[in-house]
């Protein structure tokens, strides 16, 4: 019983990986919203808890194996089908490139709302099999404390199993092998029942085929799927797709003279020694160094495949030099641990198109463009040293607001800017740094394309910086389709809600079941906030990623432990010490531990951001020790869950540090629900 628990919240927690990761490479545009298949993910697992309360439906996780079959199929039939977003006059969507490897029907077009609802319904079905099965198992124990503390450290080792596949690479690294695994861990509770284990076996073994038949010629990297493709336009050149976007083109730039005259730019201006290049790609960036001879080359990539790639494939070999020195890291993360000054830093195109971080709404390389790390960038350069932005800037706003982050940070001397033809893979150079003195005074600089700007007519409130970090929108402000999309898919998942609580509404409405929801909510908000600020201090690398949901899941059995070992008499002085270390979190930036040495950083950062959750770990776990109702309890939990992840959209209006305050409410809902109950239990 014990190891059946175990067994199916690792498979719980690794199929939500494997959703995250697999699904934006078959469904086009998705990476955008892929935080709606965690949420999507929670909602199956909370209707599968209160399936199990319904105590004349039997075990329906006989028909896992089936149902994942059949999901998978669908999805993979997403790749015949191209995702249309209407344009948005407030944020940028990179839409425009489209590639398809599997040709199987004609061509379809969806918009992207209905999209997002087939997504949600599609990948909560499985989910929906493994709640009932996890409540079922759960419900054998005695303690519901010690059941919960088995759930979460199999839930932990989903993510160290991922994590291993992802550091590992090789084989383990493609999504047929994911699957597979998935798939095993499934019979295995099948295991009893000869005819299910039969059916669940050829299910297994069909899907692996099929998933292996779709993407062998694929590359998957911790972050991507890439597919490679001969460039038909130039000549010994190739493009790299990520999710099936249009991402980059790796040059050969000795026979090239167009695309090496627009990467030539800032080498007219300068001579540099020693150059950094961030976000360095297939090597365009680093071969063009190598051309004009500068002596110290250091390329940041943070896909170690897309470094690999250039490393080998790339037409002019930029990466096999010994003046080239290749870090694969978090851009910001590298700036923060090295210490050299440089006579040019490169920021390379720097952009992931469309990847998100799994739970939050902040994409890769946002903290990147933010004002905060200009001013690192500006830190790192010589006395004489100049920073060379290069970006495909399709609307205007966007290219204003660049400048406009550049100028805040770089007002004297003023930036210089080169607009281009977007054909040649950018269409923006702004050139800034002291080092512009000296380039301005010489003559020559009136014969290139450059222009001085003195002033750029774009509100400075809307800049992004570490709190509100979202290069992307114009403006403060939640688009229309991002409203639209939540409210139908709340309205979707509270009306499953109902349907499977009909006859047992009490249990949901009453004081407990506000509580359990309340703490589900507040607690995906404080997770989502502890991500996104571990990746500006660490980077958004995945392995942050990975050390962060490990790391909450161990603070809960830490949580647990001390539940289960020390008898709580007040826990109202729990909910007062939660609302402290909320305010302290507040108040105290993140970014105070940036220039701490790597070992204070990790370790005060990990304990300042770990209190919060601490305490609200202790604070479900002493409710949920006293729960008689364990399926319905959970599942109202996991309820809060999902409205949590769309409440963390709040953040595109407010900024990520408000999610701390509205976490704080949420608690104090929970604090009320829980003396209301209590009040109303002793009258």
């Amino acid at each position: 019983m014990k190891l059946s628990l175990i067994i199916v919240s690792f498979l719980g927690l690794f199929l939500e990986l494997v959703f995250i990761r697999w699904l934006p490479a078959n469904v086009f545009s998705l990476a955008y919203f892929s935080n709606i298949v965690l949420i999507s993910s929670f909602l199956g697992l909370g209707l599968g808890f209160l399936l199990a309360s319904k105590k004349n439906i039997g075990d329906l996780f006989k028909y896992f194996s089936v149902t994942l079959l059949a999901v998978v199929i669908l999805f993979i039939l997403f790749r015949e089908i191209k995702i249309v977003i209407s344009p948005s006059a407030t944020e940028m969507l990179w839409s425009h490139y489209y590639f398809n490897n599997w040709i199987v029907l004609p061509k379809i077009s969806l918009g992207i709302l209905p999209t997002l609802i087939a997504v949600f319904i599609l990948s909560a079905l499985p989910f929906i099999l493994i709640g009932q099965k996890t409540a079922l198992l759960m419900e054998k124990f005695q303690s519901p404390l010690r059941a919960y503390s088995l759930n979460i450290f199999g839930a932990l080792l989903g993510i160290a199993a991922f994590s291993a596949f992802s550091l590992v690479g090789w084989k383990f690294s493609l999504p047929w092998v994911w699957f597979l695994v998935a798939g095993a861990a499934s019979l295995f509770l099948l295991r009893e029942n000869k005819w299910h284990f039969v059916t669940g076996s050829i299910s297994v073994l069909a899907m692996g085929l099929i998933i292996y038949s779709v993407s062998s010629k694929e590359i998957w990297s911790p972050y991507y799927s890439i597919l490679l493709k001969e460039s038909s336009v130039n000549y010994n050149s190739f493009d790299l797709y990520v999710n099936r976007f249009f991402y980059q083109r790796a040059l050969d730039l000795e026979n090239n003279t167009v695309y090496r005259s627009n990467y030539s730019l800032p080498y007219n201006l300068k001579n540099p020694k020693k150059v950094l290049i961030l976000g360095a790609g297939t090597g365009n960036d680093v071969a063009i160094a190598e051309m004009y001879g500068v002596s110290e080359i250091q390329a940041v990539e943070i896909d170690p495949a897309i470094a690999e790639i250039g490393k080998q494939l790339h037409p002019n070999h930029p990466y096999q030099n010994s003046n080239v020195s290749l870090f694969v890291d978090d851009a910001r993360s590298f700036l923060k641990r090295n210490g050299d000054k440089y006579d040019m830093i490169i920021l390379a195109t720097l952009d992931s198109h469309a990847l998100l971080s799994a739970r939050s709404t902040v994409r890769l390389e946002n903290f990147v463009y933010t004002t905060e790390s200009l001013r690192d960038i500006k830190k790192h350069l010589n006395n004489d040293g100049i920073t060379v932005l290069m970006f495909s800037v399709p609307e205007q706003w966007l290219g204003d607001k660049l400048i406009k982050s550049v100028l805040t940070v770089f007002s004297d001397p003023k930036p210089i800017v080169y607009s281009g033809d977007p054909s040649n893979l950018f269409n923006l150079m702004v050139i800034a740094g002291p080092g512009l003195t000296d380039i301005l005074k010489n003559p020559s600089f009136g014969i290139l394309p450059f222009r001085q700007i003195s002033e750029i007519s774009f509100d400075s409130k809307n800049l992004a910086t570490d709190d509100w970090p979202y290069l992307y929108l114009l403006k403060r402000t939640i688009p229309s389709y991002y409203l639209e999309t939540i409210a139908i898919l709340m309205a979707i998942s509270f009306l499953a809600i109902f349907a499977l609580s009909f006859k047992n509404k009490s249990k949901l409405v009453g004081w407990s079941g506000l509580n359990f929801f309340s703490l589900g909510a507040a607690f995906l908000l404080l997770e989502t906030k502890s991500i996104t600020t571990l990746s500006l201090l660490f980077g958004s690398t995945w392995l942050v990623n990975a050390f962060v949901f490990g790391g909450i899941l161990i603070m809960i059995l830490l949580a647990n432990a001390l539940v289960s070992w020390i008898e709580i008499k007040r826990i109202e002085a729990v909910y007062l010490i939660l609302g402290l270390s909320l305010v302290v979190n507040y108040f105290l930036p993140a970014s105070s531990f940036l220039g701490a040495d790597f070992w204070v950083r990790s370790i005060g950062s990990a304990l300042f951001l770990a209190l919060p959750l601490f305490f609200a770990a202790i604070i479900f776990a002493y409710h949920f020790k006293s729960v008689n109702d364990l399926s319905s309890m959970f599942g109202v939990n996991l309820m809060g869950v999902v409205f949590g992840g769309f409440l963390e959209y709040s953040s595109i209006l407010t900024g990520l540090n408000f999610l701390y305050v509205l976490a704080g409410i949420i608690y104090l809902v929970s604090f009320l629900a829980f003396k209301f109950k209590f009040w109303y239990n002793i009258n």
